[in-house]
């Protein structure tokens, strides 16, 4: 599987991965704004721009664009991160180049009407509160919260319902002219299509409504990862059990520790064969789920475990993560892990590589956040060229008792 990047003039970039056998065109258009890209009087504004862009264009009402793409059959969504704002459709090569000319409109010619802008708020605020009453979801906000706390990304994506409420269209318009741009944006297709289709495609769409001024594509800096202090979080909420998640800084996500981590995070709690899913959950019973849960991004990173229990349980599952740390610093990992878990990424690389949107969103995540793309093939050398002392090397790094910042949800 061959993948083709090509930077424009303008800074315009476009990824096109040829799979000549499939049906389907998976499309991506990602631009380069997130909630981390958002100044104090700006946040929400990303995640804001994603829902009205749906809402409509010069040409076509918001009910005309979800009608159109109904209409193809095609699936499409979006979605905000804090680095990134992403449509994405999975169509087949007939209708590919109708779905490109609505995003095209949605992208260039915003128009919404001023009661659709309000109404769209009022749906803003609801997901807010439906997310602040889903404790897991709490969980990963404060969470990110308490770990990114004094940098750009402590505020949540979606921002806070009072900022919701106060922002007025013109500040929609605004930030899309501002950040919507071509060195901001990454246009990427994997599927039944050519270079030359998508180039052609792209021509039509996109280049001619585009600035032509000369310039570099927007970049993601890479600096060292942050480390912050140890810390215990208490969020009160009226549940049956407490929801847990323990999280150690680790490295940024250039870093290429995070092959290593991504294993031991595997072998730790990724799955019903893992070490704290077997002595917590299978020995010991105090949990219906325990996971580990690994995050970078370009400031920091976090390796952690997720648990949810009643709360007479908490501390002696905490209690027990802690043991499985110190068996894994003192014992370390074993040869059969690492090649039950290596065999595992080999398998699960093998099975995304068979999905379109997969295979798609992986590149343009990976041009968006790295700058770069690392390949199917490179990946799995750089996996199979890890060892046992590689993997325990990287915990003796990372891993300490001492570390954990620590969010807990309940009762």
């Amino acid at each position: 599987m061959k993948t083709i990047i090509k930077t424009y003039p303008n800074g315009l970039r476009l990824s096109v991965t040829p799979m000549a056998d499939f049906k389907s065109v998976a499309f991506s258009m990602l631009v380069m704004v997130g909630s981390g890209d958002e100044t104090k009087t700006e946040e929400g504004l990303s995640h804001f721009c994603e829902h009205m862009l749906f809402k409509g264009t010069t040409k076509r009402t918001g009910q005309q664009v979800i009608d159109e793409f109904a209409n193809l059959g095609v699936q499409y969504n979006a979605w905000t991160s804090e680095s990134a704002t992403c449509y994405h459709t999975k169509a087949v090569a007939d209708n590919l180049e109708a779905c490109i000319d609505l995003f095209s409109d949605m992208y260039f010619n915003l128009k919404f009407a001023e009661d659709d802008f309000d109404k769209e708020g009022d749906v803003i605020v609801q997901e807010i509160a439906m997310h602040e009453d889903h404790p897991v979801s709490v969980m990963y906000d404060r969470m990110n919260s308490l770990f990114y706390q004094g940098t750009k990304y402590e505020h949540p994506v979606a921002g806070y319902a009072k900022a919701i409420k106060a922002y007025r269209p013109n500040d929609i318009y605004t930030y899309v002219k501002k950040h919507y741009i071509a060195p901001n944006t990454i246009l990427a297709f994997a599927g039944n299509i050519t270079l030359e289709r998508a180039e052609e495609l792209v021509a039509k769409y996109y280049l001619p409504f585009m600035s032509k001024e000369p310039a570099e594509p927007k970049r993601r800096e890479n600096i060292p990862a942050i480390q912050p202090a140890p810390a215990l979080l208490p969020v009160k909420k009226d549940t049956e059990q407490q929801h847990v998640i323990m999280s150690i800084p680790v490295c940024n996500q250039y870093s290429d520790d995070r092959y290593a981590l991504t294993i031991l995070g595997m072998l730790f709690g990724g799955d019903m064969s893992s070490r704290l899913f077997i002595s917590v959950r299978e020995k010991l019973g105090l949990v219906y789920s325990i996971s580990t849960d690994l995050e970078l991004c370009d400031i920091g990173g976090r390796f952690g475990v997720v648990f949810s229990c009643t709360p007479k349980n908490t501390q002696k599952v905490i209690t027990v993560i802690q043991q499985e740390i110190d068996k894994i610093l003192h014992d370390g990992v074993t040869e059969n892990e690492l090649a039950k878990y290596r065999n595992q990424w080999h398998l699960q690389r093998l099975f995304d590589s068979e999905v379109t949107t997969r295979v798609n969103g992986r590149l343009v995540e990976q041009l968006a956040e790295r700058n770069h793309i690392v390949t199917y093939e490179d990946e799995l050398k750089i996996v199979d060229s890890l060892t046992v002392t590689d993997i325990n090397a990287v915990a003796k790094k990372y891993l300490s008792k001492d570390k954990f910042l620590t969010v807990i949800v309940g009762k």
